[in-house]
Parts: C-alpha cells; structure tokens; sequence
C-alpha cells in the first residue's frame, strides 16, 4: 500500500527462453521486488532435433510464477498485470478438443528439415515463385515484390518446420483436414493453457517471425502458405503486443491475474532498452547472439537479415531489421563441458592471460552458421592448433570469435538495412557481463557500448508492455527514465594486427561451410 493509501501496482514478466525460464516482479519504479528462474529442460533426440516436452515447460512455468511471488512478499491478487516474453520461432501443435499436443516443441534452433529446406529453394517451383515476382518488382517497384524475388526459406522459419511437421508426424494431417488442430509459438499455447482454451492468440511481434505473416501488405503469407499446404484455421488471432488477452484461471495462481502483453523475446529486449528511434540499434547475446535495428518500415530481406514487426500498440507499429548466431552460449558452455574455465567470468582473466591466440582460430558454428552465410552445414572447429597451443589460446579463440560474429553481424545489418545506425550499441544478455567481448567488439566496430543494469531486457520489455496496457505507465518517455545504465565502454583506438586477424578468422569460417553437407 503506497502512503497516500493507493494500491501500489506491481507488473509480473516471465522469459521464456532457449536456454532459462526467468520470472521478476516490478514495482512503477521498474525496481525488482521479484525474482526466480530456472533452467528449460531441453532434449536432443537425434544431430539436428532441439525439442521441448510441453509437460513438463508448464510445469516449469507455473513453478516460476509462483516461487517469483512468493519471493517479492506479495499476494497474486497484488499483481496488476502480466507480460510474457517468449523466444519467437519454437512451435507446437495441438487438438482443441483433447488439448493433446502431437509432438513436443520444435526449437527454433532444430534444423531437421534442412535437408527439406534446401530441396524446397532448388526447387522449380519456387524458381517460378521467384521469377513470377521480379516480373512484377520491374513494373511496380514494390518492396513486397522485390523480397520475393530472391526469397529462401530458412529452417529458422516456423512456417517451413510446420510443413515438414505436417508431413511427417502421422495422423497430424488428417486431423488439420477434419478441423481438429491448433497451431501456436509459445507464447500463443502458454496463454491457452493460463486460460484454459479460451484464448488462442498472438502478437505481431512473434507472428511476424514466423514466416506465416506478410509484413509488406499486414496479414497472412497466403502465397508460402499456400505452397506449403498450410492452412489458415489452424493458427491464432492477431492482436496488438500490449493488449488484452484475457485472465489467468484463479486456481493456478491463487488469483485472476490479467495478461496485458505478449511480446517476442529480441523485440522485447529492444523496447526494454527503450530503442524506440530509428538507427536505435541493440546486442543481445544469450543462447544466440541477435543484433536488431529500429528500422520503422519493413526492409527487404537477405543475407540472413530478416525484416520483422517489433510491436503494433494501437497505431503504433515499429519494424525491426534482424540477423543472429545460434551458438554464443552453446559454445561457451562447451568450453565449461571442456574443463577450460568453471564459468563466463572466469574465461576474461583467461582470455587476458595470453597475448593473442597464439594463431589458433575458433568457428562458432556448432547449429550452422547463419547471417550472412546461411550454412546449416558448418562444422564447429579449431584451426591453426601447434605444439606451443595452450588452453588459454583456446579459450582466448573462442571469445574472440564471438566479438568476430558480431562485427560480421553489425556490417551485414549496416548494409541490408539502408539506414543509419546510432554511434551507441546497447548490450544485454548474460554474455554481456564478460568485459574483454565488449571491449574487443567496441575497438572492431569503434562504437560505444551501453550495458544496462538489468541485463534481463527482454523480461523488462514485456513487463513494459503489460504495464502500459494496464495503465502503470502512461508513454515512451517515461520508460526511457527507468533505464538504467550500468557501464559504458569506449572504444581503444584499432590494433594494428586487428585486420589480420578477422582475415585469418575468415578463412578459418570459409574451411568449415558445408561440412556436413550430403554428397561433399
């Protein structure tokens, strides 16, 4: 109870991502009153297969939202609102009348239907999608027109897995014929559970990433949907990033708590750095490393860049330009597996305890390799390894490869999205604490770099949202005062071996494409 004898209002946010589940509470201070957090149980059934049991994420997910009120001293019926932030590209399907999934969650980094990827772009069909629409760029110079010309599916996108789905788990295509089956990310089947299928819907911002959803005209991508035999009637309704979808059951909390916001966790991370201008660009390095620019307008898709809403609040739509990598966290907890270091912290005093890498190149690429090269075939490797290596070249290796991805990263979104990025990168992501990635990403690019005091952004955009919604807070601008910055890194002036060594590391990634390749 604030002094004046107002309730004061409090915002839950849960993060549901690739690698943790993380749930805080907020006060209108945007202070944590709240916290808890818990690891996602992952299973890899075969090289390539990244799933979820849904059993048990619910599980988990209602474990969270409890244990996290319980920590901030509250009551449920004290939460005013709450915001869901979920990693965009992880799918499932299930029967509306059972509630019965067909198959677990299909991760967004699986990459089963790669080989099903490739033999769809080689495809003459596509050729003719492709041509069909250069045909029409040449005399209306639409943007739409002009992303289909050179469009390719990625395994990346929900909408080419969902129709590998479709073909391959059995009975799961007669039962979308006979009207028996829902689609969802996870943010569209966590609120159908929260409301006990009352609810089956989504948000741009996580549609949009899917591949099912056309940017340039704002509805379905009925021409890839109809080529891929998907229909509409499986997938959610649309609505706005911070908007009503509907109460949680009182007996799974304790109490109706309102959902005022459902939001993909990257665009999350973007509005809870407050990047709200265009050229606002932001770094957010996890499970992936994801670099996003406020781009307003849709840009045309390439080189592993992908135009995406960020979020649509009523009139109010902003659009992103987007590339990643898969392994940043993959890779360094491989080096944990390795015995190199006991944690992230530790691998800067290593990494500092060598000159260079003593010539000995990492590539992060144990998912493939995505932006710019698109090579779900990449091997992970070292190279340049001599008698004289040590574990502390090793380790010195692989934090400069992650500084390496992201200057490769920051260049190709630089170029595709035709728009001028700010001097100031803000950084979140729990990799973001590691000084001696930052300050060599700084030098490389010459750019200043912003790291938050909550590195959580993605929790801290969905709990914005949903406090917008419920009236918490009023603008934009009244966000940007609760951001707190934490460090602010300057560039060191370019080494001179600087050059050289992004050469060599270049050469190390172009040894590793397509290694897995069928037939190479």
């Amino acid at each position: 109870m604030a002094a004046n004898g107002v309730t004061e209002p409090y915002i839950l946010a849960v993060d549901v991502g690739t690698t943790s589940l993380k749930c805080q509470v907020y006060n209108q201070k945007a202070e944590i009153v709240g916290k808890c957090s818990e690891k996602v149980q992952k299973i890899f059934p075969q090289r390539g297969y990244v799933e979820i049991e849904p059993d048990i994420l619910w599980e988990q997910f209602t474990a969270i939202v409890k244990s996290c009120i319980e920590d901030s001293k509250l009551s449920p019926d004290q939460i005013t609102a709450m915001g869901i932030s979920t990693n965009r590209a992880t799918f499932i399907t299930w029967n509306k009348e059972t509630g019965k999934p067909y198959h677990n969650f299909i991760s967004w980094n699986d990459t089963r239907a790669a080989n099903y990827c490739e033999g769809i772009n080689g495809s003459v069909s596509l050729k003719f999608l492709r041509v069909g629409a250069k045909m029409i760029h040449t005399v209306n110079r639409g943007r739409r027109w002009e992303a289909a010309s050179s469009f390719a599916f990625s395994t990346q996108h929900v909408i080419l897995r969902l129709a590998w789905i479709l073909e391959n788990v059995p009975g799961l295509r007669e039962d979308v014929n006979d009207g028996k089956v829902l689609f969802g990310c996870l943010d569209t089947w966590l609120v159908w559970k929260l409301t006990k299928g009352t609810i089956h819907a989504t948000d741009l911002s996580n549609i949009s990433a899917t591949g099912l959803y056309d940017l340039f005209i704002g509805n379905w991508n009925n021409i890839h949907m109809s080529y891929l035999r998907i229909p509409n009637h499986i997938l959610p309704e649309i609505r706005d990033t911070s908007d009503d979808y509907g109460c949680c059951e009182k007996d799974i909390f304790g109490a109706a708590i309102p959902i005022r916001g459902l939001i993909a966790d990257q665009t999350a991370a973007i509005f809870g750095q407050c990047c709200f201008d265009e050229g606002d660009i932001k770094v957010s390095m996890g499970t992936g490393t994801f670099l996003s620019v406020n781009t307003h307008k849709p840009c045309v898709p390439g080189q592993g860049c992908w135009p995406l809403v960020a979020w649509r609040i009523g009139d109010d739509q902003m659009c992103t330009l987007e590339c990643n990598d898969s392994d940043t966290c993959g890779v360094i907890d491989w080096g944990i597996n390795m015995g190199f270091y006991k944690d992230v912290i530790e691998t800067e005093s290593i990494a500092k305890s060598v000159e260079d890498s003593g010539g000995v190149c990492f590539v992060p690429s144990f998912s493939g390799l995505q932006a710019p090269y698109e090579n779900n075939t990449a091997c992970c490797s070292f190279m340049g390894l001599t008698p004289a290596t040590t574990p502390a070249h090793m380790v010195r290796a692989i934090m400069e490869s992650v500084a390496f991805r992201v200057r490769q990263l920051h260049d190709v979104l630089e170029e595709r999205s035709k728009v001028k990025l700010k001097s100031v990168l803000k950084f979140d992501g729990g990799v973001s604490n590691n000084n001696f990635i930052l300050n060599l990403i700084s030098r490389l690019l010459q750019k200043d770099i912003d790291r938050p005091s909550n590195l959580d952004m993605s929790l801290l955009g969905a709990a914005f949202m949903a406090g917008l919604s419920a009236g918490v807070w009023k603008t934009k601008d009244e966000l940007k005062a609760l951001r707190k910055t934490q460090k602010l890194i300057t560039p060191e002036n370019q080494h001179e071996e600087d050059q050289e060594m992004l050469e060599d590391w270049g050469r190390a990634v172009q040894r590793s494409l397509s290694w897995y390749a069928i037939g190479d």
